[in-house]
């Protein structure tokens, strides 16, 4: 993971953000694509 990268892409990030319902759905958004990525790494390790 490049640390640099997700800094960058916070910070873009971040400037849509503009009330605690926005950084709630985009928590929601993160928390879910980072759950599926992970379970796709697990799945593809299993099937290796």
């Amino acid at each position: 993971m490049n640390k640099k990268v997700l800094e960058v892409f916070a910070k873009q990030a971040a400037k849509g953000i503009k009330s605690e319902q926005d950084l709630t759905d985009f928590r929601r958004i993160l928390t879910k694509i980072t759950v599926e990525a992970s379970l796709n790494a697990e799945l593809e390790v299993c099937t290796s």
